[in-house]
């Protein structure tokens, strides 16, 4: 039992890393010893079981390259402030940190003032339109006056010419006296109500006037509200737009709509009402993109007027500001390009990627103590990576000398020490399965780039992620090479 315990315990050793694959037979010979190589499977699943990433080399001006850290932060215009216009009680449509596009209704206010506001409009309708009656009126009233004033006349011409003809006949001693005092006594109160009538022109004619100078008032202070009042079209001049409506632009400016929106006809096709005459609660629209920032009230408050509801902001309008020295000043203009490249350092370091582009600005005071001076870059392009927000720390790359020769460099932490030496791996071109262990010939750095000078070509792939992993795998001052298992675990060797 013991020699057969002792052979069993040997078959097991004898499997070692074999992973479930049958012992070589007896018979056969043992196999040579494999080369030493500096090269190390590194198949899917252990990339990812290992975290290990690649980057690219890039051919970059190091020495020329300044890089000063700083924070995002947001641009005034970034934030909106939304007031109540009017006082009223208020109901809440969003909550805070929100999306909200332009358009989206934030809140609504039910505000005894609005009402206040629709009843000074309709009396303003209603005044238009009874001075258009009035001036109506009158016009036939001037006519009918006219009309017996010519009438008359005519009458008043008829007894002249009779008081002429009687006073013929007495000359000719045919004619009666009373007939003289008769006719007379007609044209005399002929002449008599044609004073009244002239009397009852002049007053209809002022009446006239006032009317249509009241109608031009209301043509020239409010000409929307006069048209839509009267059904007429809108006067312009010279193809202009129509002076500010002094009734309709208040009570837009009021609920935050536009005069158009005001004006627009709603409800049925027989009797339409503007809009303006159904709103019962005033809503509040949002006037950009953002996110609620900020509820200043609650819901159901009642608020008075200019009083502040809600904020917003846009995560997108947002600028780098970094502290650079003074010394550098000689160097740093505005204008020149400018890069903001992702935090380092955690499990971070490994999720964040994307650079930023922008323009430098600099800052209009420097600080006379600590010697340095704000740094600004404004993104230039619309899409933000995800990790630009407010309050995240960055880094800005500032290349001084645009002129300068740029060299083959790969990130500093792609750079591993081994001892004494220094390490990388570079994926090897023919399998990218796997990677090739190199003592790094380093040139300049500058923090987060460094020149390699020999051993990589443009175009290669270092490993930027679990260098460390793969330098204890790949043995200490030594150049082994070997595989991973999906479990992480290395093997020395080919298989």
């Amino acid at each position: 039992m013991k020699h057969l315990t002792l052979i069993a315990l040997t078959s097991i050793a004898l499997l070692g890393c074999t992973r479930g694959k049958d012992p070589a037979p007896k018979a056969a010979k043992a196999e040579p010893k494999q080369a030493i190589t500096n090269r190390i499977d590194v198949p899917p699943t252990v990339r990812r079981n290992l975290g290990i990433t690649f980057v690219k080399v890039e051919r970059r001006r190091v020495a020329s390259t300044v890089r000063v850290p700083g924070q995002f932060e947001m641009m005034p215009s970034a934030h909106r402030e939304y007031h109540t216009t009017l006082a009223g009680r208020v109901e809440l449509l969003v909550d805070q940190y929100d999306q909200v596009k332009t358009g989206t209704p934030l809140y609504r206010v039910d505000s005894p003032q609005w009402r206040e506001m629709q009843q000074k409009l309709s009396h303003s309708v209603i005044a238009i339109r009874q001075a258009q009656q009035r001036l109506g009126a009158v016009a036939v009233r001037v006519a009918a006056v006219e009309k017996h004033n010519q009438r008359l006349h005519e009458e008043e011409k008829v007894w002249i010419d009779r008081v002429n003809q009687v006073e013929e006949l007495i000359e000719a001693g045919s004619g009666a006296a009373s007939e003289l005092t008769e006719a007379r006594s007609q044209l005399a109160a002929k002449r008599t109500s044609l004073a009244k009538v002239e009397e009852e022109q002049a007053e209809v004619k002022q009446l006239s006037v006032d009317l249509e100078s009241e109608l031009a008032g209301y043509r020239e202070s409010m000409p929307l509200m006069y048209a839509d009042a009267l059904g007429k079209s809108i006067e312009t001049t010279d193809g202009q737009s129509p002076r500010i409506d002094l009734a309709l632009t208040p009570a837009a400016n009021m609920i935050g709509m536009s005069v158009d929106e005001l004006r627009k006809n709603v409800g049925s096709t027989g009797s339409p009402l503007p809009y303006w005459r159904t709103i019962d609660q005033i809503e509040f629209k949002a006037q950009g993109a953002g996110v609620v920032e900020s509820l200043a009230v609650t819901n159901g408050a009642w608020v008075e007027s200019s009083a502040t509801v809600t904020t917003t902001v846009d995560p997108k309008r947002i600028r780098f500001r970094a502290s650079g020295l003074q010394a550098d000043l000689g160097r740093l203009r505005d204008g020149i390009p400018a890069e903001i490249v992702p935090p380092r350092g955690g499990g971070q370091s490994r999720t964040l990627s994307g650079s930023i582009k922008g323009t430098l600005t600099l800052g209009l005071e420097a600080d006379p103590l600590e010697r340095k001076i704000d740094l600004i870059v404004v993104p230039t392009g619309e899409e933000l990576p995800a990790w630009a927000r407010r309050g995240v720390s960055a880094e800005m790359e500032v290349v001084l000398d645009q002129t300068a020769k740029p060299q083959l460099a790969i990130p500093t932490s792609s750079v591993i020490k081994d001892g004494l030496n220094k390490v990388i791996f570079r994926r090897d071109p023919k399998d990218p399965n796997k990677v090739i262990r190199l003592e790094a010939d380093l040139g300049l750095a500058d923090g987060r780039w460094v020149v390699i000078q020999s051993g990589i070509m443009n175009g290669d792939e270092v490993v930027h992620h679990g260098v460390y992993e793969l330098m204890l795998a790949s043995g200490s001052g030594k150049q082994k090479g070997g595989h991973f298992h999906s479990d992480g675990t290395f093997h020395e060797g080919e298989h």
